[in-house]
């Protein structure tokens, strides 16, 4: 029993602790980005409040994107992450088929690898670079 509760103690310590970090994160992030979008966008004056500027709560495309980039990668995050040390206390409790882990362990390591590439794919400067580089080294042959 007192391995359970370790394994217990080890979910919450890699997965749960980690998930709220994250979301403590993600939401000053998200706020910061927020206010820097509305620092940087031109105010209009609208002819129907005769100069009263109503701050009107507006997603800008830029939020939109960055809030699916989070839930993206959060969701990336626990959906890798959670069977690995799910199956592993759920052994602990009934019967689990040996390869029930190493197919979880898979999973999460092919969700590592589509974070990575999500990065890849939203960072346009390192995109340009790479892509740069490609083309130096199909020029130099």
């Amino acid at each position: 029993m007192n391995e359970s509760w370790m394994r217990i103690y080890t979910f919450i310590m890699a997965v749960l602790v980690p998930s709220i970090i994250n979301i403590v994160l993600n939401i000053l992030i998200f706020i910061y980005v927020r206010t820097s979008s509305r620092r940087i966008q031109p105010q209009s004056i609208d002819p129907l409040t005769n100069g009263n500027n109503i701050q009107h709560v507006k997603l800008t495309r830029r939020d939109i994107s960055l809030l699916w980039q989070m839930i993206f990668m959060f969701s990336m995050f626990i959906g890798g992450w959670s069977p690995v040390y799910l199956s592993a206390i759920i052994s602990e409790l009934i019967y689990v088929d040996s390869l029930v882990t190493p197919v979880t362990a898979i999973f999460s390591e092919l969700c590592i690898f589509g974070i990575i590439i999500n990065l890849f794919i939203q960072n346009h400067d390192l995109r340009q670079y790479l892509l740069n580089k490609i083309r130096e080294l199909i020029r130099c042959q």
